[in-house]
């Protein structure tokens, strides 16, 4: 287990969502915090500074692609690792991920513990 805390910013417009990646990675010493659009994830990044953004693709404004593509975009932003967390396994979904420079995508029907261990690979 790390020793030292890590934070991930958790962006989905899913309330339940927020719960289970909180109750997921809490045992891993790694604390969430939590927003429910891409909009506010840039908003709060003007104060936060997370070790990993982990994001819904598919949610109302701004989609997790776009998010990732506006952070790689930012010279105060882009070193930060994103990894998008969808239920879809679409190829093309997969592949405008990381087109925009997502660090990795991370398909939803993974049990909390593979989950836990995929987010804990891509903040190291």
């Amino acid at each position: 287990m790390e020793t030292t805390k890590r934070t991930v910013l958790y962006v989905s417009d899913n309330k339940f969502m927020h719960v289970v990646i909180k109750d997921t990675l809490k045992p891993h010493n790694i604390s969430v915090v939590s927003v429910y659009s891409g909009v506010e994830a840039l908003q709060i990044l003007k104060d936060l500074k997370p070790d990993l953004i982990l994001s819904d693709i598919d949610m109302p404004g701004m989609s997790g692609i776009d998010l990732c593509k506006s952070l790689k975009d930012m010279e105060d932003y882009k070193k930060i690792p994103v990894v998008i967390y969808s239920g879809s396994e679409n190829d093309e979904d997969i592949e405008r991920a990381f087109l925009v420079g997502a660090k990795g995508y991370i398909i939803k029907k993974y049990h909390r513990e593979v989950l836990a261990e995929k987010i804990i690979h891509y903040i190291r």
